[in-house]
């Protein structure tokens, strides 16, 4: 059993997080789907607002933070035209 399969559950399935890997890439806003078995490593599933899958190798996972709508990302801060 791996730390994402414990009773304690560090990601929810249907939650929206960001997610970053050490080599730097930031995933913001996905949706964590489960976990899948892929060549013996459990991988962590999440999906894109566009249906699009990102599957991440827990070994790679630098942070995960779960988002709540509260906090602005930084497409939120730039300025729109015409406001």
């Amino acid at each position: 059993m791996n730390r994402f399969e414990s009773n304690e559950k560090l990601l929810v399935e249907g939650l929206e997080y960001s997610v970053g890997t050490s080599d730097g890439k930031v995933f913001n806003r996905i949706i964590y789907k489960g976990t899948k078995n892929f060549g013996g490593k459990n991988m962590m599933c999440f999906e894109t607002e566009n249906k699009n899958q990102v599957t991440i190798n827990p070994s790679y996972n630098s942070f995960t933070i779960e988002e709540n709508g509260q906090f602005p990302m930084p497409e939120d801060l730039k300025i729109k035209e015409g406001k």
